[in-house]
């Protein structure tokens, strides 16, 4: 049986490494490396390449087995697990 989680879906967490791994990577290339310094990189072009980056990594990345979407009882869609969790008695 499915129940709603609020944690986030595996593609939403690649999607969003991969977009601070570019800011980071710009970031280090404009103070460090010598041609950036000179001419460094634009923010227009950082936002690009973080857009396409972050779509890529999330568009490819294949779903956890165990997620799914499910619909509540006021007809909204919810990200939900089908992954049993140990309880205690």
């Amino acid at each position: 049986m499915a129940h709603t989680t609020v944690a986030p879906v595996r593609k939403i967490t690649v999607g969003a490494l991969g977009g601070a791994l570019v800011t980071f990577i710009v970031g280090v290339l404009n103070t460090y490396h010598p041609f950036f310094i000179t001419t460094p990189i634009s923010a227009e072009i950082a936002g690009a390449a973080t857009t396409m980056v972050t779509f890529c990594l999330a568009y490819f990345t294949p779903p956890d087995p165990n997620e799914t979407t499910i619909r509540d009882k006021t007809g909204r869609v919810r990200t939900a697990t089908t992954r049993t969790t140990a309880t205690t008695s």
